[in-house]
């Protein structure tokens, strides 16, 4: 006596070449689940943002020099004795200019920059699809969503 053997497949898959099937028919489904597939992108923006300059250490030089300035402006006004306190406003004045001309602070300036961060997604890769035929339980992948039955061909083999 010899023993048939039913061999299914769905048709939405290439059948092996060496192997055409003989009919095709319809499973039904018992169940399927989604397959996620997970990966990284990265999202970037760009922000603007104010940046504040570094304090940075003093220097005398504008100082002495505006100083030293002063004091020769201020001597050339008045006569006598009011000519030194012209020279002596005259350099504390230079000295009080220089040092804000040498020492001034840089502005707070906008900078522009881009700010990235790693995001996680998922989407659907395939549908794992648990099916019944012929009294038998089977399952497949498929890469759309299947209905409440699935078409199968179905090969005959001696």
């Amino acid at each position: 006596m010899r023993n048939i053997a039913v061999i299914f497949g769905l048709t939405s898959f290439a059948a092996v070449a060496a192997h055409a099937s003989d009919f095709t028919d319809t499973a039904k489904v018992v169940s399927s689940r989604p397959i996620y597939q997970s990966y990284t992108t990265q999202e970037c923006h760009m922000v603007t943002t104010t940046v504040q300059p570094q304090p940075q250490e003093r220097q005398m030089g504008g100082s002495i020099l505006g100083g030293v300035a002063g004091a020769l402006l201020g001597s050339q006004v008045g006569q006598g004795s009011g000519r030194v306190a012209a020279g002596a406003l005259g350099a504390i004045a230079g000295a009080i200019t220089g040092d804000r001309i040498q020492n001034s602070q840089a502005q707070a300036a906008p900078q522009t920059q881009q700010v990235c961060r790693d995001v996680q997604r998922q989407e659907i890769s395939g549908y794992e699809v648990h099916y019944i035929y012929a009294g038998h339980q089977a399952s497949t992948v498929m890469s759309y969503p299947p209905g409440n039955t699935i078409t199968l061909e179905i090969t005959a083999v001696q």
